[in-house]
């Protein structure tokens, strides 16, 4: 009777086998997974941590031929929401008594977006299957994505096995320090989606309106003069822009990729009267680095280490067109 306790409380202690994954496995998965994000019904509450901040939100999101319709409810703080709808973004912000309309962009995206072709990604991370594990009191597959080198991060993600919606995932630091997690307490789906739980709540004639200044011009490659000259392994500039910012100060806005992580750098000239960040500064998994060059302030900022947006920072110059 001892032996066969002792049999299974080894059973029970096992750690799970990771097992490497073949690239067209666990890009399937995360198709899948892609797929599932936009085109579901479903409603949810999930927590979402990033460092010591605990937040609890409520999500509602469908899907029909009209597009994408998504609610995002803080269900703690002040209660805040936002609400996507056709390529506009709109926050109610209680707090402030006011209403913020924008343009969508790819940061808005949510649950976040990973690549789909895994082998560009193969020198970069090493992706593995793990165990299937319950979450929200569904079977999801853990798929583990570590990184190869001390300039991003690694992720844990936990995909509905059957559905495909990602339902749990993990940020993890160079040394498999739990920086950031979102994860569903509970989820529901559904054929369809009442348009009245889309709707925001009432904002009566107290709140002020305000449309953000969209003003902005992507240049080719390289055309801007601003360029970094030395990046980690695999990252390639993947956007060059400038915008107007409320203060009409015109900021030079370039971003450099992985493929799974990024960097924006932002530059912009020095003003009288302003603070501007000199060396480093991190919120949770975010880390900033920002330096004076010549007329000049330079920041980097990216849900990368420290190091990455430094080494990047530092190499940025003004090369003539």
């Amino acid at each position: 009777m001892k032996s066969k306790f002792l049999y299974f409380l080894i059973i029970f202690l096992m750690p799970a086998v990771v097992i490497a994954a073949d690239s067209e496995i666990v890009e399937q998965w995360l198709l899948k997974m892609h797929n599932a994000a936009h085109t579901l019904n479903y409603s949810g509450k999930f927590v979402f941590q990033q460092g010591k901040q605990l937040s609890l939100m409520k999500i509602i999101h469908a899907s029909s031929k009209d597009g994408e319709h998504e609610r995002l409810i803080s269900l703690d703080g002040v209660g805040r929401e936002i609400i996507r709808f056709k390529g506009v973004v709109t926050c109610i912000l209680p707090d402030s008594k006011s209403v913020v309309v924008e343009k969508a962009r790819p940061a808005h995206q949510f649950p976040p977006k990973f690549p789909m072709k895994v082998s560009k990604l193969k020198h970069q991370y090493r992706f593995m299957i793990d165990k299937t594990e319950m979450v929200a009191g569904r079977n999801a597959q853990k798929i583990v994505i570590a990184p190869a080198d001390q300039y991003r991060y690694g992720h844990r993600l936990w995909i509905d096995s059957e559905t495909g919606l990602l339902l749990k995932t993990h940020l993890v630091d160079e040394q498999g320090k739990l920086l950031e997690q979102f994860m569903f307490t509970e989820i529901e789906f559904s054929e369809s989606i009442s348009k009245t739980l889309l709707e925001p709540r009432v904002v009566g004639d107290s709140y002020t309106w305000y449309e953000a200044d969209q003003t902005e011009h992507t240049d080719v490659d390289g055309e801007s003069g601003w360029v970094a000259k030395k990046l980690p392994a695999g990252f390639n500039s993947d956007m060059s822009r400038s915008h107007n910012m409320p203060n009409k100060k015109l900021v030079r806005h370039l971003v450099f990729s992985d493929g799974l992580a990024s960097v924006s750098i932002f530059i912009e000239r020095t003003q009288k009267h302003t603070t501007n960040l000199v060396g480093s500064s991190r919120m949770g998994a975010v880390n900033a680095y920002g330096r004076r060059l010549n007329d000049y302030y330079v920041t980097a900022v990216g849900e990368v280490p420290n190091a990455t947006v430094k080494l990047i920072n530092e190499s940025v110059v003004y090369e003539s067109p």
